[in-house]
């Protein structure tokens, strides 16, 4: 097996998505690329009613904001796999050590069907599953469509994806503190709306990690 995934590597080397350098299969990108969207951080503007801050690994600029956009609206599943260095660079996984659950926003049936797939669980589902978190994709459910929240101003963000999410019935979040992940921070709207909802059920805390963000 290890063979096979060395001819292969020989034949089809991992370049960095940044400047197309042939790259650590492990590693994915090149340091120089890297250092221009790495900017691990919490997120000033996160903290909310009932969202206890928010985490981001990069800025939401560059290569990663190529890649994010290829795998979301470009059909790129095999962009999935730059996103697991950043999480395993990540310097304060320690912080969210109390999360017993990590639950990612879901997709409208509408899109996911369309799209084929959560962009979200493959940026974080093998990643978590494999760092020991219990990782729930089906906890939050999706009961209507919003507009695409890019075309929206804050205000209108908060508004028109208010009351989208909804506790899947078979969960329960009681007592629990738990880490809400999502692809991109923008205004802080997507992920306030489920952690209301998480609350609402009955969690004790809701924490947020995005992949980037445009915010300080």
């Amino acid at each position: 097996m290890r063979l096979i995934t060395d001819i292969l590597e020989t034949l089809y080397p991992t370049c960095c998505p940044g400047c197309g350098r042939v790259v650590d299969p492990n590693v994915q990108w090149c340091e120089a690329c890297l250092r221009k969207i790495w900017n691990p951080r919490l997120l000033n503007s996160s903290f909310t009613d009932h969202l206890s801050g928010c985490y981001t690994c990069c800025d939401y600029a560059g290569a990663i904001r190529d890649c994010i956009i290829q795998i979301k609206y470009g059909g790129r599943r095999s962009r999935k796999r730059v996103f697991a260095p950043l999480l395993s660079r990540f310097p304060w996984w320690d912080r969210m050590g109390e999360c017993g659950l990590v639950i990612p926003i879901p997709l409208s049936s509408e899109k996911k069907k369309w799209r084929g797939y959560n962009q979200v669980d493959l940026m974080f589902a093998t990643w978590m599953k494999e760092a020991g978190y219990d990782y729930r994709p089906d906890a939050l459910v999706r009961i209507r469509s919003a507009h695409t929240q890019s075309l929206l101003s804050r205000k209108e963000r908060f508004q028109n994806i208010k009351g989208v999410f909804h506790i899947a019935r078979s969960m329960d979040v009681k007592g629990e503190t738990i880490l809400v992940v999502d692809d991109i921070y923008t205004t802080g709207a997507t992920m306030e709306a489920a952690a209301h909802e998480l609350m609402r059920a009955g969690a004790k805390k809701v924490m947020g990690m995005t992949i980037a963000s445009g915010a300080g």
